[in-house]
């Protein structure tokens, strides 16, 4: 459309210019023709005069035209413009609503992962839940198993003490504690009586027995378990210590039983024996929580209470 305009204006322009070419050459004529004559110069005058009245006239007109033309071709551009701004009202407003419709499922999209998350996190969690309480089922008959083992060992326990009691009845003398085939007697705590390490095992002597030998762990939790039972002697723990047949007496750091067999495994004190200020060399057994670590070496003129040992004679 731009082109046919474009061409008739250029053709109008054209056309102009060839008629005042036409006239200018008429007029230069026409004043050679009646220079020199008034009445005949008057009326090429005026006949110059009519014919570009005719020529301004005829570019009037042709411009008229071309403007028309140009209205024309605006006017048509415009209404394809229209359509086409209308065509593309009409893409914007279904866009516009596949928009919204696509926003719609996203939302609902969104919405169902959100549920789906919820629900995915409820199954974590009862899972997890149901891992702990299968964790704690399996800890509980873990426990209840190795009660069951510790009760059953007891129970065996029990039942060799009972045993050997029966066998072994009325064969201890009255107020000593049976382990297997020997006794024990422990100085009771109602009464003030404390002796030195010598005058201790001189006292167990006068029953046929002696100091004890504790030279099996089995022996010291025996004996540990019967003095937490009595509680302590003293108020003054290096007081209330039982004396036992253990001595460095005869070589220092050499420590022997009262039958001559040196010591193969102690149960002292952290630090003990030490053996102060070169003094201590006699054992005592001493109330205390762990029942492997009781003994301590101490002058063997302190006065403590005494544990005596009698093995009993084979029926």
């Amino acid at each position: 459309m731009k082109d046919s305009v474009s061409y008739t204006a250029n053709k109008s322009e054209d056309v102009s210019n060839h008629l005042i070419s036409e006239d200018d050459n008429e007029l230069i004529t026409e004043e050679h023709l009646y220079h020199g004559y008034p009445e005949k110069r008057y009326k090429a005058v005026h006949g110059l005069n009519t014919q570009t009245y005719r020529l301004t006239t005829a570019i009037l007109g042709i411009l008229c035209a071309v403007l028309i033309s140009t209205i024309i071709g605006l006017f048509i551009s415009y209404k394809g413009l229209s359509e086409k701004h209308i065509v593309l009202s009409q893409n914007s407003s279904e866009t516009n609503s596949n928009l919204e419709q696509l926003k719609a499922n996203y939302d609902q999209l969104t919405a169902a992962l959100v549920k789906v998350q919820k629900s995915f996190q409820e199954a974590v969690s009862a899972k997890d839940s149901m891992q702990m309480e299968r964790e704690r089922e399996r800890a509980g008959k873990e426990l209840l198993q190795r009660q069951k083992e510790a009760l059953m060992k007891q129970e065996t326990s029990l039942q060799t003490r009972i045993t050997m009691l029966e066998r072994n009845c009325e064969r201890c003398p009255v107020g000593w504690e049976l382990l297997h085939s020997t006794c024990y007697f422990f100085a009771p705590i109602e009464t003030a009586e404390k002796l030195s390490w010598h005058r201790s095992r001189e006292e167990c002597k006068k029953t046929g027995a002696d100091l004890a030998m504790v030279d099996s762990q089995e022996k010291q939790e025996f004996i540990s378990r019967i003095l937490k039972g009595k509680g302590p002697s003293s108020r003054s723990w290096h007081l209330s210590g039982y004396w036992i047949g253990l001595s460095d007496i005869k070589s220092e750091g050499v420590w022997k039983w009262v039958n001559g067999t040196e010591l193969t495994k102690g149960f002292w004190f952290d630090g003990e024996p030490n053996d102060q200020y070169s003094a201590e060399d006699c054992a005592a057994t001493y109330p205390k929580e762990n029942p492997l670590k009781t003994w301590n070496d101490a002058p063997c003129d302190f006065i403590l209470k005494w544990i005596c040992e009698l093995k009993l004679q084979e029926s």
